[in-house]
């Protein structure tokens, strides 16, 4: 019997859609505030007047090296936030379909066949997969046969590590699913920051060269650099913190799914060990 278990390298495309949807209604909320905000403002720069500070002139007055840095952080923004929303939606949707899973589990006291008919319905349940994987083991190796020439005994300890194995992988597998993409947040945690600090550094130092030249401390000598300075150190920060708040709740999240997978492969692991007894205590041995 071949396995007919739902490969995870299909699911994300429904994430990826809802959340490319998302970023666009996000993107699309945002536009229509500033362009609301733009046709309120009485001054001629409106997008000084919305935010306070002029973005652009701060943007074209820098260096090429502030501005290789500052697009650098924009491109890891525009993935970080289609990253945030893909990986909140998948997150959410593995959670809401297994206390789903789990509710009508409960419902058929016990009942395997008609949990595995039900797990197809879930196909980003991790508790779903587990019990899929299990019901498929249970079939493929038929553990409740009687033909087996073993004791009882010895069957059903190996049926118990059989599955344990089975249990263990797709754990293992479910749990890399749903850290899958967060390695982008962790990495935009750590890095936005140094190339926000990288530009800031270089901006100070823009600063000073221009005083060295000059030989005055004029603020008009000083404000490119510093300008620049400032406006790298506010990316990398814009960057680095939805990034670390984000993966920390994803990750905390991902760690209850985990423990709640290990407690359901435990349970689901004594219910059939109990079967296979009931089965066992009914069916003769064949010698």
């Amino acid at each position: 019997m071949q396995r007919a278990s739902l490969s995870s390298e299909s699911r994300p495309l429904g994430h990826w859609l809802r959340g490319g949807l998302m970023a666009l209604i996000l993107t699309g909320a945002l536009i229509a505030i500033a362009r609301a905000q733009v046709a309120a403002a009485p001054s001629e720069d409106h997008l000084k007047s919305w935010i306070g500070v002029d973005i652009v002139s701060l943007i074209t007055s820098a260096d090429i090296v502030g501005k290789i840095s500052l697009i650098l952080l924009a491109g890891f923004s525009i993935v970080i936030w289609m990253v945030i929303v893909y990986k909140f939606l998948h997150i959410r949707q593995a959670r809401i379909q297994t206390d789903q899973f789990v509710e009508i589990c409960n419902q058929g006291g016990g009942n395997l066949e008609e949990a595995f008919a039900a797990s197809s319905n879930f196909p980003d349940s991790p508790l779903a997969q587990i019990l899929r994987e299990g019901y498929l083991e249970l079939e493929v190796e038929d553990w409740y046969r009687g033909e087996y020439d073993l004791p009882p005994e010895t069957r059903i300890e190996l049926a118990k590590v059989s599955l344990e194995r089975i249990f263990e992988r797709t754990i293992t597998h479910e749990i890399a699913h749903l850290e899958s993409k967060l390695v982008i947040l962790a990495t935009a945690t750590t890095v936005c920051p140094f190339i926000g600090l990288f530009g800031t550094v270089w901006g100070i130092m823009v600063s000073f060269q221009a005083l060295s030249a000059t030989g005055s401390a004029a603020i008009a000598s000083l404000a490119p650099g510093i300008a620049t300075a400032l406006l790298c150190t506010v990316g990398g920060l814009t960057c680095a913190i939805p990034s670390t708040v984000t993966y920390n709740y994803l990750a905390h999240n991902v760690r209850k799914l985990t423990a709640r997978m290990d407690a359901f492969a435990l349970e689901l692991s004594n219910v059939i060990q109990k079967q296979i007894i009931k089965q066992n205590s009914n069916v003769a041995p064949l010698r």
